[in-house]
């Protein structure tokens, strides 16, 4: 029997290929034709650690096909890997075993396959161009209602796993802060960090309003999360929700993308994450405590019994910036979205820890 892996080369991809990954799920798909349409490349400012090739797909007639767009897009591997394997096979794991059972906005799922010999990946899910979705970043203007529908869709994914027995039974290959995934990388990333503040001068002088040496803010941040996150209340993670994994859809609809760091822990790292980089400065500090109230409220609507208070939240989510900060952009190489998208980041979340005394909330 063929064991399939996508191509590091477009021209290769083929219609017996596409009809082996997407009958998976399709029994009697066919896949006649396979036209490459684009190719946009890591690095590009639209993607960060994966490539992307838009395909055009003629099938076979029949009801396996029959709803099935013709353009689709291929998120993949070209010449060479930007990220460890695991993130690949986490997405592909993260797509059929859990996003069908999940009620929230996420692109249509097509196929996936993941090559544990190569971390050769591929993910065949929809354009979402097609709907006109705008891909969320720090230089477009959010509205309130947008933010509101972003924690909609995460409180959907946190209330389905809220405490749930299946984070140790089917969804234990999944990682925890304590390790597994990414955890143990992370764990190491301090060289790298300081490694991109000699590169970038800038990224200190936006530190600095801090106070505190970056060696004592990663110190502080393994502290944190081996402690009060670890204890805190877990779920399934989006792992990195930072405004660029989104999309806008039309009626202030939004969506989530991009689940490459998919993990276990505490809810209030992927909340705390996208309050403080889809908002701006003074958004944050107008709506803040009254969208973390929402998020519980929703928590509540969608079955979660031991919802956490305000007083116990407003404590996580001053303790949780430190992972957005230190973890989610002082590792991130200012290529991968340019140094406006990542100034802007890296100044939301500065001030996040300072508005919140989030290093006074440690000590």
């Amino acid at each position: 029997m063929q064991e399939w892996k996508f191509p590091d080369d477009p021209s290769q991809l083929t219609p017996e290929l596409l009809t082996a990954a997407m009958a998976v799920d399709r029994p009697g798909l066919v896949v006649r034709e396979v036209e490459v349409v684009e190719t946009i490349a890591c690095e590009s400012g639209f993607a960060s650690t994966a490539d992307r090739v838009v395909l055009d797909l003629a099938y076979a007639p029949g009801a396996a096909s029959a709803d099935l767009p013709k353009r689709v897009i291929l998120k993949t591997m070209l010449v060479a890997p930007h990220a460890p394997a695991v993130m690949y096979e986490t997405e592909v794991r993260f797509y059929r075993e859990i996003r069908p059972g999940v009620p929230f906005e996420a692109p249509q799922f097509y196929a996936g396959l993941f090559d544990a010999k190569t971390g050769q990946f591929g993910i065949v899910m929809e354009d979402l161009r097609e709907c006109d979705a705008v891909f969320g970043n720090v230089t477009l203007s959010i509205s309130l209602a947008q933010v509101h529908s972003l924690i909609r869709n995460l409180a959907a994914l946190h209330a389905k796993y809220w405490e749930s027995p299946a984070l140790k039974q089917e969804l234990g290959w999944l990682a925890t802060p304590a390790g597994g995934g990414m955890s143990d990388f992370f764990q190491q990333v301090l060289p790298l960090i300081e490694g991109h503040l000699r590169t970038d001068p800038w990224r200190n002088e936006i530190l600095a309003a801090i106070g505190r040496p970056v060696k004592q803010l990663f110190a502080d941040m393994l502290a944190i999360q081996a402690g009060p996150l670890e204890s805190g209340p877990r779920t399934l993670l989006h792992g990195d929700t930072h405004l660029g994994n989104t999309y806008l859809l039309t009626g202030n609809e939004t969506g989530l993308l991009d689940f490459q760091l998919a993990m276990q822990g505490c809810y209030s790292r992927d909340l705390t994450y996208i309050l403080t980089t889809a908002l701006t400065i003074e958004q944050r500090r107008r709506h803040e405590r009254e969208l973390i109230a929402f998020y519980l409220q929703e928590l509540r609507r969608g079955g979660v019994a031991n919802v956490p208070d305000m007083n116990q939240a407003w404590q996580l989510h001053r303790l949780s910036a430190y992972w957005g900060l230190v973890i989610g952009w002082l590792t991130c190489p200012t290529p991968n979205y340019g140094r406006e998208i990542t100034e802007e980041n890296l100044r939301r979340l500065t001030a996040a820890m300072i508005d919140l005394e989030s290093v006074a909330a440690f000590g």
